[in-house]
C-alpha cells in the first residue's frame, strides 16, 4: 500500500502488514518515511505502538498528535480500524405504527444495518456478533443509541 494523497500527504511510502497472522498476537505493522526519515511501529486495537525511534526523538512532540492521526485515518481508510466509521441514522416508516430509526455503519471496512425499534437494535445479515467480538459490539450498540438519542434531541 502507498500513500492515498486525498487523506494526508506528510507521510510517505505508507506501508502495511499483517504480522502475527492468525495467532492471538496478531496485529498490524506499518511503516513510513518523512523527509527521507523512516519510522515504524505496530498498529493494535485502535492504538498505535511506536518502535524506535519514536517521531517524537526526530520530528518534535507537537507534530506527533497530527501524525498519529494521520496513522488512525489511514487505518480506517483501508479498514483496518476496529471502531465504528460513518455511523448513519435515518427514519423509516414515518407517521406510522411501525415507524423506527434505521442505522448503517462500517466496521473493519465491512458494513452493518440494522433497525433500533423501542430502543432495541434489529441487526440485519450480516450479523456482527458473528463476525466481531462480543465487546466491540456491545461498544458499536452503545454508539448507535447515542447516535439516535442525539438525533432525536435534534428533532426536538
Amino acid at each position: 500500500m502507498t500513500e492515498n494523497n486525498h487523506i494526508k500527504p506528510e507521510l510517505e511510502d505508507f506501508e502495511v502488514e499483517t504480522i502475527y497472522e492468525n495467532r492471538m498476537h496478531e496485529r498490524l505493522a506499518f511503516t513510513f518515511k518523512i523527509r527521507g526519515d523512516e519510522f515504524k511501529g505496530h498498529y493494535h486495537n485502535d492504538e498505535i505502538l511506536w518502535l524506535n525511534p519514536h517521531p517524537k526523538q526526530m520530528i518534535g512532540e507537537d507534530k506527533v498528535d497530527k501524525i498519529e492521526s494521520t496513522i488512525h485515518s489511514f487505518m480506517k481508510h483501508y479498514g483496518n480500524s476496529k471502531k465504528a466509521e460513518d455511523i448513519q441514522i435515518k427514519p423509516v416508516f414515518e407517521d406510522t405504527a411501525h415507524e423506527r430509526q434505521q442505522f448503517s455503519l462500517y466496521v473493519q471496512g465491512e458494513e452493518f444495518k440494522g433497525f433500533v425499534h423501542n430502543g432495541e437494535i434489529q441487526w440485519f445479515h450480516p450479523q456482527p456478533h458473528q463476525k466481531l467480538e462480543e465487546d466491540l459490539v456491545q461498544e458499536l450498540e452503545t454508539e448507535i443509541h447515542e447516535k439516535v438519542e442525539q438525533t432525536e434531541q435534534d428533532k426536538r
